[in-house]
């Protein structure tokens, strides 16, 4: 059959398409795409990737990353430094809190020591429970107060508290490490064992000499030990006060001009003698028919000696390892073995380490600096007019005998009258400059002064409210006591004690510029603020 041109194109098109399709069909079966295969991963790979799941599942709190490592005591390192109380932020570690506890006694220590220097002799003597009737209406002249160590060096007061926590830790690293409380116990009672005061009053002498008549005070004995001191009187601070043998030894009137100064030993506390015993010698030994002498204008004067000591490492026979009650004693179980010399060796060289470096611990060794001698104080008194009120001159002794005692703290108020209850020298938080022993800014020392020389509480205690105390003066009228201020970014208020030829001025005052404490200084001082606070 004959079929026409264009019928036979159209056949042949549409088998070939025909054709094509299946082609294309067959292929398409037969193709495998890359998003089709299997992502096949390594062994190694897949491990991996699944620690990885494991660890973005975990709560970012519970990584063993994050964890604190375990507390591990160390010999060589101050293990309460690593340790906080139960509820205690991390900023104050349990050694931090030991160290403050311990800067308490220093400051309660020291400031028995002060408060009995600013006492009468009748006083004095009755809060140590020895007779005062003889003492009564007299004065402490002299008043000497040396520092020692267990080697009977002399020493400025320094604290041994950094070498206290090194041997505690030393000794209950063997016990138990991080008990803070037996730690504490510990380091109190090496505290106390370390520390001791003793007193000597010299014999009762006028201005010019002996006083006729008159009952010779308490003398020193010969001195013992802390260790070996057991105290049999009352005591203020912890320290050992021992009731001597009574002297029965009298000086005739030539030698009691000689012995108004120490002997070179001071005893360890203040022997008593009973006053009519010595009255009752004084008039045997005196020559019958001499004539009574005229009567003194001076009342009579004392001197005051105290020797305290503290004791270190430096000795081991006299110092802390040999006063060690607990560490000495013998254990038949467990690992301390006592002090030998190799846990001597630890506990030393623990203490000597930086501490503030080593462990944020600013232990300052000494919390006292540079205070006036006897010598020193009554040169300063000396220039004083001969009229000034009795009152001006009981705030100019006090206010000298501060200098080096007060640290200076920015803000630092008086809590009370006296050293007693105001923990001078204490640890406490830092102040802006980074000061951390308790103490009194310029503003608060002159409070202070008031308060505890003549009972005069100020109405005001910082430096832009002294301002607004007392009566204004004119800087030519100043006096000794009176007070000039300044106020400002730079304000400052000191003490006036007296003019200098050059028309300078000397002043006391609680200084951050120069001591961080107490001092005396000579200076212009042309502020806009003179005040007068008493008459």
């Amino acid at each position: 059959m004959n079929l026409n041109k264009t019928v036979r194109v159209q056949i042949s098109a549409a088998m070939f398409m025909a054709l094509t399709s299946v082609c294309l069909c067959t292929y398409s079966q037969s193709y495998s795409s890359p998003y089709d295969r299997l992502n096949i991963t390594p062994a190694a790979e897949t491990t991996f990737l699944a620690k990885a799941q494991v660890k973005e599942e975990i709560p970012e709190e519970t990584s063993a990353a994050d964890e604190p490592a375990p507390f591990v005591p160390s010999l060589s390192s101050f293990n309460l430094a690593f340790l906080y109380g139960e509820g205690d932020s991390q900023e104050k570690s349990l050694g931090a809190e030991a160290a403050e506890a311990l800067s308490r006694k220093d400051s309660d220590w020291l400031a028995s020591i002060y408060q009995l220097a600013n006492k009468s002799p009748e006083q004095a003597a009755s809060s140590l429970g020895m007779p005062s009737a003889p003492l009564k209406g007299l004065s402490f002249n002299k008043i000497d107060i040396a520092f020692y160590d267990e080697k009977g060096k002399v020493i400025s007061p320094q604290s041994n508290i950094q070498e206290i926590m090194a041997m505690a830790n030393t000794y209950f690293y063997y016990t138990a490490p991080e008990d803070y409380d037996a730690f504490l116990s510990y380091a109190f009672k090496l505290w106390e064992s370390s520390h001791s005061f003793q007193y000597s009053i010299s014999d009762v002498y006028d201005c010019g000499g002996a006083l006729e008549g008159k009952p010779a005070a308490p003398q020193a004995v010969q001195p013992a030990t802390p260790a070996q001191a057991e105290t049999a009187a009352v005591s203020e601070s912890s320290a050992s006060v021992e009731i001597a043998a009574e002297n029965t030894e009298t000086p005739n009137d030539t030698q009691k001009a000689k012995e108004t100064e120490p002997a070179k030993e001071i005893g360890p506390g203040i022997a008593l003698r009973e006053a009519a015993a010595a009255a009752s010698e004084a008039e045997t030994e005196a020559p019958a028919e001499t004539e009574a002498p005229l009567p003194s204008a001076c009342p009579g004067h004392v001197d005051l000696h105290v020797k305290a000591v503290i004791a270190g490492l430096s000795d081991p026979k006299k110092g802390l390892f040999a006063l060690d009650a607990v560490g000495n004693e013998p254990k038949e179980e467990g690992p301390w073995q006592g002090w030998t010399e190799e846990n001597k060796t630890y506990a030393s060289d623990l203490a000597k380490q930086d501490w503030a470096e080593c462990y944020g611990l600013t232990l300052s060794p000494s919390f006292i600096t540079n205070p006036l001698s006897y010598d020193e104080i009554n040169n300063y008194m000396s220039r004083l007019p001969e009229n000034l009120s009795e009152d001006r001159k009981k705030l100019i002794q006090y206010a000298l005998s501060s200098v080096g005692r007060v640290p200076y703290y920015w803000g630092g108020k008086p809590s009370s009258a006296g050293y007693e209850k105001n923990y001078f020298g204490s640890l406490v938080s830092p102040d802006e400059k980074g000061r951390s022993m308790k103490g009194l800014d310029c503003s608060g020392w002159i409070s202070w002064v008031y308060w505890s020389a003549i009972s005069k509480r100020l109405s005001c205690e910082s430096t832009g409210g002294l301002i607004s105390c007392g009566t204004s003066i004119q800087r030519n009228d100043l006096q000794p006591g009176d007070i000039i201020l300044k106020t400002g970014d730079d304000a400052h208020v000191v003490m006036f004690l007296c003019w200098e030829s050059d028309g300078n001025m000397t002043v006391i005052h609680e200084s951050s510029a120069l001591v961080n404490n107490v001092t005396v200084s000579t200076m212009d001082a042309n502020w806009p603020y003179c005040r007068k606070l008493i008459d």
